[in-house]
């Protein structure tokens, strides 16, 4: 008992995730209960008490309940709790995604105000975070193995004034099984029956307890495959699901082959553009836009009569329009023929189906507990855990490398340097290919914990304390392909053309370099494969493939390495200070002193800048310390009065002090009062903070990039009814019809040590227990609000370039200064070349809702039956990122439903179990956040016909059952999730949504589908 845990847990040891409530009963029996119960400390609370009830809205997860429903990821049972399941969650669905901490992390969420604003403790202490590269901040589950959960107590309001920074949504306090006496070994394999994904976990523990104290050990082995996206129908075939109507009655998706055409990024074509400063154009030989392989194609044919020999036109370019010369533009061409090239443009590639949809990962643990007392008042405790996870990613991306007109191998080439060109001109031309990537990580994780801890006797009462320290550190290794930068270029020659220099003139005279090689671009090789690389072969363009010699010089695989340590010292005093009417006053004191620290040091050629494509990385290090000081009291003002069987007030507060920024105090206030034995009301307000992360502070320069479409505002300025945007975007020069697609925008993200200031938060929340006497039934209604000022974030680059260009004070806003637009009259004409999009401290989140908890058993003469649900609706989540800027609405998106729920049924019979859960998924809707104003239903222009896209998605239920028989020393259980084969909903890839495959990347869905699974366990 001496570890963090909620009172009165066996009313909830054999439910689902429950709020805590109370069993009707006199105050009498409530007495003599409770002296026969140790006092203990409630998760939310430092005082040891011995009540039956939480002033706190506490959720509790047994490891039996994750058991039964056939769980046995710590990610998925914690992901899975309603506090969590109204926003997606960061787990292994993410491949291909940047994420806080890494690839192949997973984290949780409560409310979705944010990983990093929930703390997850294991027995009352932090967990110190793990991962890889410059953001490691928030706790990776992975770390923690489900073997070693009793169960998990997840606090769903702020609780900085107890357990300071990052308690802003909430606390997830990890109980661990600690004092075992005997051995325990268990097997658990879950494998879906359309085949990848499957689960294996092997764990093995055993422990001895003795006169003055115990010792447990514990071993734990988990794997879970790779499931691709060829696995599963709803990853495969991405389409437009788009309709000629709101009622979506009327699917008008192209054809090809008869069959709604599949859609996916684009690849294997060839875009080309007009080197206009090069040669005469000669009308009747201008060739714009994309084009394929096509043996069967002949000069001046196909939809447009653009086509070349050998060479299909499925696109207009980005000259289209101009003149002299013929209009190449399919946009510009009837619906019909528009329709007619996008049936045979090159969009899915079969490389799409091994991207892996859920990445595979092992993990290895071991753990020790251990106590030992010195004296009959003192003891000394330990806990060793020891984590390593190896995980990978396997994905695809483009890679289109912008190749010279002056480029022997280019089709669309000029009449220079002897060449002989296919067309009169000369054209850049830009092979857009799919090509395989892939990424590892191996993260090391250790944390250790020792301590002292015993009871004393102060002001003639019995006072307990605890004086523990805690080290843990991670260590990891990140890696992955990647193309060098220098070397594509070299090869493309653009760099060359725009130095006024004939391709490869820098090289020396007669070496295969001198024909299509630059050496003077190359910093990171000294010779180029003989004849450079040819970058217009059908193998590369149409499947990414170059040759052995080609790709030993393009291509590159290089690791970075990560470590974060985290340490502390804390001690606190707990007792009654002295009596009132209605009880003792108790109080809690402490203090806490922490110091955390983070290096990552990416590989040479990211630090270099030297991937061409992807992001680029410096070096991140810092650390910061904190100094705490904490007090609770506990008052009892009330009891046994008329409508106060007892009324309580808990009051705590807490004072620290960071290097990074300086002091910080939070307090909180609590109220617990039982109307009568059948009602009872708890509320709380209190203030919470969260001290910027190292990650927020010290992450050095990183670069990724974004769409031109998803960055500038400017784009079609014209047709916009905003006067101010209209204004500012004349003048500075951009043409009214401005839409080129063009290139990806770079966008810089650095860490703001010396700006940034904590976030604060104020949080409330009122619940009513109603427990009858008439039924063991219990029913807790919880309201939840939580405000976050000042939250620490990025802009956002498409917020900063918005921003600018609707600014009263434009151009001297400051929020101009942070992004480039290109204004050479070169290639990247009026494009956003770059942003800074560093963190900053941005203006408030805001999330209210309510929390319903039903939990009703009864004993019948053949079974005792469990009925318990729980229910999350969230009434009103917006995020404000400038003080005058309106609200954005986060809820009811898709991956952010309104309503979640939980409802599962036990039936025990002796020593059979049988279980039955139903998860709920509220419906969700995308289009009012879409809908263009005027335009009826929110149509779009789909190939010049009016469409309506699918934006929305309904309620999704997903069932599972199990059978449980327990023998002397065997249990084994048996069942399926996903009874029914509930496929995840479908979208289009226009939703609004993120889209994997034709269903949203949102954590609430099951993406494996019908799942069989065992579990088998002995003890010794």
């Amino acid at each position: 008992m001496a570890s963090t845990i909620i009172a009165g847990l066996a009313v909830f040891a054999p439910t689902m995730v429950m709020a805590q409530t109370q069993p009707a009963q006199t105050q009498q029996q409530e007495d003599e209960e409770a002296a026969e119960i140790d006092e203990v400390v409630v998760t939310g609370s430092r005082i040891r008490r011995n009540e039956f009830t939480s002033s706190q809205p506490i959720q509790v997860i047994t490891s039996e309940q994750a058991t039964l429903e056939g769980l046995a990821d710590t990610s998925e049972i914690l992901q899975s709790s309603t506090a969590a399941n109204t926003a997606t969650q960061i787990n292994n669905f993410f491949t291909g995604f940047v994420t806080t901490g890494g690839p192949g992390v997973n984290t949780v969420s409560l409310r979705g105000l944010g990983a990093q604003r929930t703390l997850v403790l294991i027995n009352g202490r932090r967990v110190g975070p793990a991962g890889v590269r410059g953001t490691v901040g928030p706790t990776d589950l992975n770390t923690i193995p489900s073997s070693l959960i009793e169960r998990a107590e997840i606090l769903t309001d702020g609780a900085s004034s107890i357990y300071g920074s990052d308690a802003v949504a909430g606390v997830i306090n990890i109980i661990t099984k600690t004092n075992l006496d005997g051995g325990f070994i268990g097997a658990y394999a879950s494998m879906p029956l359309e085949g990848g994904g499957e689960e294996v976990q092997v764990s093995a523990s055993y422990g001895n307890t003795f006169d003055r104290g115990y010792l447990s050990v514990g071993a734990d082995y988990y794997e879970r495959s790779e499931l691709l996206f060829g696995d599963r129908e709803h990853f495969d075939c991405p389409q437009d699901r788009v309709y000629s109507d709101p009622q979506l009655m009327h699917r008008i998706d192209v054809l090809e082959d008869g069959e709604y055409k599949c859609d996916f990024v684009l690849n294997s074509i060839m875009r080309t553009q007009l080197a206009g400063s090069i040669g005469p154009v000669l009308a009747a030989n201008r060739r714009d836009g994309d084009f394929v392989f096509n043996s069967a194609a002949v000069q001046g044919g196909g939809f447009t009569g653009c086509d070349a020999p050998g060479f299909q036109h499925v696109a207009g370019g980005f000259n289209s329009g101009a003149t002299p010369g013929p209009d190449c533009s399919i946009t510009a061409s009837p619906t019909a023929v528009r329709r007619a090239a996008y049936s045979v443009y090159p969009l899915y590639n079969d490389r799409y189906a091994s991207r892996t949809a859920i990445s595979p990962v092992t993990r290895t643990s071991f753990t020790a507990f251990g106590g030992y007392d010195l004296t009959p008042n003192i003891e000394l405790f330990g806990e060793l855990l020891l984590n390593r996870r190896e995980s990978e990613q396997f994905s695809w991306r483009q890679l289109f490398p912008t190749v010279s007109p002056y480029h022997t191998n280019n089709p669309f080439g000029g009449p220079f340097n002897g060449m002989t060109n296919t067309f009169n001109g000369g054209y850049y031309v830009t092979p857009v290919a799919l090509v395989d990537t892939f990424s590892r990580q191996q993260v090391d994780y250790g944390r250790a914990v020792v301590g002292l801890r015993g009871d004393i006797d102060l002001f003639g009462r019995g006072w307990d304390w605890e004086l523990a320290a805690q080290y843990s550190k991670s260590d990891g290794t990140y890696g992955g392909n990647f193309f060098y930068n220098d070397r594509v270029a070299a090869t493309a020659g653009l760099d060359a053309l725009f130095a006024g220099r004939p391709f490869g003139a820098s090289a020396v005279p007669g070496t295969p370099e001198a024909a299509n090689c630059d050496v003077a671009r190359l910093t990171s090789a000294t010779a180029c494969p003989t004849g450079g690389v040819n970058w217009f072969t059908d193998a590369f363009i149409s499947n990414g493939q170059l040759t052995a010699e080609e790709a030993a010089f393009i291509n590159g695989y290089e690791e970075g390495s990560t470590t974060y340590v985290h340490q502390y010292v804390e001690g606190v005093i707990s007792g009654d200070l002295f009596d009132l009417p209605a009880g003792p006053v108790g109080a809690a004191l402490g203090f806490h002193m922490r110091k955390e620290e983070i290096d990552d040091q990416p590989g040479e050629q990211q630090q270099a800048g030297n991937l061409w494509g992807q992001t680029a990385a410096g070096r991140t290090r810092g650390s910061d310390t904190v100094k705490e000081l904490f007090a609770e009291v506990e008052l009892p003002l009330l009891r046994d009065v008329p409508m106060f069987e007892s009324l309580s007030v808990n009051l705590s507060g807490r004072l620290s002090d960071y290097d990074s920024y300086g002091e910080n105090s939070t307090y909180k206030v609590g109220l617990n009062w039982r109307i009568t034995p059948e009602f009872r009301i708890r509320a709380s307000q209190g203030t919470s903070f969260r001290a910027p992360a190292l990650y927020e502070l010290f992450l050095a320069n990183q670069t990724s990039f974004l769409g031109q479409a998803n960055v500038d505002p400017c784009r079609n300025w014209g047709t916009s009814t905003n006067q101010r945007l209209r204004d500012n975007c004349a003048a500075d020069g951009v043409p009214d019809n401005y839409n080129d697609p063009g290139s990806s925008a770079l966008i810089t993200t650095g860490g703001g040590v010396g700006i940034l200031e904590p976030e604060t938060a104020e949080a409330v929340s009122v619940g009513l227990i109603w427990t009858p006497t008439f039924a063991d039934l219990n029913i807790a209604l919880d309201y939840f609000q939580i405000d976050v000022d000042n939250q620490v974030a990025q802009f956002g680059a498409g917020n900063i370039v918005s921003a600018c260009y609707n600014s009263d004070d434009y151009p001297t806003d400051p929020l101009c200064t942070l992004f480039v637009r290109d204004k050479t009259g070169g290639p990247r004409n009026n494009q956003i070349l770059s942003v800074n999009d560093s963190y900053v401290n941005i203006s408030r989140q805001s999330n209210k809702g309510l929390d319903l908890n039903v939990r009703y058993t009864r004993e019948f003469s053949f079974m005792d039956l469990t009925i318990a649900a729980r229910v999350s609706h969230i009434l009103d989540w917006t995020q404000q990122v400038f003080t005058a800027s309106a609200p954005t609405i986060l809820n009811s998106r898709i991956g952010s439903p309104e309503t979640v729920g939980e409802l599962s049924f036990r039936f025990d019979r002796g020593d059979w179990t049988v279980f039955y859960g139903i998860d709920y998924v509220g419906p969700a809707d995308n289009q009012p956040f879409n809908t263009t104003p005027g335009q009826e239903g929110g149509a779009t222009v789909f190939l010049g016909q009016a469409a309506y896209v699918e934006r929305g998605v309904d309620e999704y239920l997903n069932h599972a059952v199990s059978i449980r028989k327990r023998f002397d020393k065997w249990t084994f259980q048996a069942g399926i999730q996903n009874i029914f084969d509930e496929n995840p909903p479908y979208l289009g890839i226009g939703s609004g949504a993120t889209v994997i495959g034709n269903t949203p990347l949102a954590s609430q869905y099951d993406w494996n589908g019908r799942t069989a699974f065992v579990n088998v366990s002995r003890t010794f």
